[in-house]
């Protein structure tokens, strides 16, 4: 058993050395280098199937970059005259691919064109809405800020609330002051506005008193400037 195990180990002794061996006699006559080292690692690090994918994968990106490039014409096949026919109808296309490129920057243009033709015309109506509510704002502070707008006031406050009613309906059937009328009714106290409205609901006038009420709420918004106090 002792001598098996010596015979062994002697005949793994002489393997290691002649591989000792191999491995300097390729050192020592230039048959190896490090570049090969490391591209055998390469080598034997890649699985087969996945080299194969690799290749098969550059093999079908190296066809299609050949495909795409531009071939030349084949003038051997054509004579003179069907080259000069085919470079008329290459010239022919890229002319038509040229104006139609043409068209739709022409398109985008007009588009362009009248959506500036279209805010400038928002912002024109703008200002002079803006200008209209400036104007009135100003016309309603100098009504409703005026002494003999203030006794009149006092006035209506001081009456009943039917004779108020009478009064106001007058205003705005002979006179046609609807914004007089929202004018008082929105400056007198929330008791007195609702007595003169409800004497027009007991008169049968129930429109006319909720588009009283409407413009009452809306005098509170068209009255009050940028800072959200009232004029």
């Amino acid at each position: 058993m002792r001598s098996m195990k010596r015979a062994i180990l002697l005949i793994l002794i002489l393997n290691l050395l002649a591989m000792l061996a191999g491995i300097g006699w390729l050192f020592s006559s230039g048959r190896i280098s490090k570049d090969r080292v490391v591209e055998l690692t390469t080598l034997f690090g890649e699985p087969v199937a996945a080299e194969q994918a690799r290749i098969k994968t550059e093999e079908q990106a190296a066809a299609a970059e050949e495909a795409a490039k531009p071939k030349p014409l084949p003038d051997s096949a054509l004579n003179s005259d069907e080259r000069n026919l085919v470079r008329v109808e290459m010239t022919q296309v890229d002319r038509a691919r040229l104006e139609r490129m043409k068209r739709e920057v022409e398109n985008l243009q007009a588009i362009l064109r009248q959506e500036r033709t279209d805010l400038a015309r928002e912002r024109s109506d703008l200002e002079e809405e803006r200008a209209d509510f400036e104007a009135m704002r100003d016309r309603l502070a100098e009504l409703e800020g005026g002494k003999q707008f203030k006794k009149a006031l006092s006035t209506l406050t001081g009456m009943k609330a039917k004779d108020a009613k009478t009064v106001l309906s007058t205003l705005l059937s002979e006179n046609g002051k609807y914004e007089e009328v929202v004018s008082y009714l929105s400056a007198m106290d929330e008791q007195g506005r609702t007595s003169i409205l409800t004497e027009f609901v007991k008169a049968g006038e129930n429109q006319l008193a909720a588009d009283l009420l409407e413009s009452v709420r809306l005098r509170g918004l068209e009255t009050t400037t940028a800072d959200g106090t009232a004029p």
